[in-house]
């Protein structure tokens, strides 16, 4: 009962979200939209399980779904140039803190900002490209290299987090030049430029 129900809570709030945002992407486990992301929780009830199983990549996974107090105060809302990046449940790409730093994943970010991205697992290199601009990172490494110069970043490292590669947003979009804000109360990082993601 609790399965079927969390199937139909999630089909009917993907297609609200279809038909009353502006989609602007989709990708496996991300897409972007003007609409707020609603978080994956359940409302608990005596009897009621918090694990579903889910099929990822053909393998029936069990996944925890947090009560919805707890996914409002622990979710991290990404806004960029307008637009919220909405993660798929389960897909293990959902922003989080690291350390006083906002994490999204690699490839939500190349998307929301334009970049072109070069993976190289044998060095866990990764190669950011948009315009003139060549920005250099590796996983575990605390600094970058921006136009064949040295950054330090701080307090936050890229990492790969249940399968996904995460990234310290905040100084690559200063490094762009993009307008940052944090705001503490909705845990919303915001991001705007002059170009929007389409």
């Amino acid at each position: 009962m609790f399965r079927t129900k969390w199937k139909f809570i999630t089909a009917a709030s993907l297609l609200f979200i279809l038909i009353s945002g502006n989609l602007t992407y989709a990708a496996e486990n991300f897409f972007w939209s003007d609409t707020e992301p609603t978080p994956s929780c359940y409302t608990s009830r005596e009897g009621d399980s918090s694990n579903i199983g889910l099929v990822v990549d053909g393998k029936r996974e069990q996944q925890d779904i947090p009560t919805c107090a707890e996914a409002k105060k622990n979710r991290v809302l990404v806004l960029v140039n307008g637009k919220y990046l909405q993660t798929i449940f389960g897909s293990g790409a959902e922003p989080f803190i690291e350390n006083g730093r906002t994490m999204i994943p690699l490839r939500a970010l190349a998307d929301g900002f334009g970049f072109e991205v070069t993976w190289k697992p044998s060095e866990q290199k990764i190669v950011l490209e948009k315009g003139n601009q060549t920005i250099i990172l590796f996983i575990g490494q605390s600094e970058m290299q921006v136009d064949g110069k040295k950054v330090a970043l701080e307090n936050a490292v890229p990492m790969i987090k249940n399968g996904v590669t995460f990234l310290p947003v905040r100084q690559l979009a200063e490094v762009l030049g993009v307008k940052v804000n944090w705001d503490n109360k909705t845990r919303t990082a915001t991001f705007s430029d002059n170009n929007d993601i389409s």
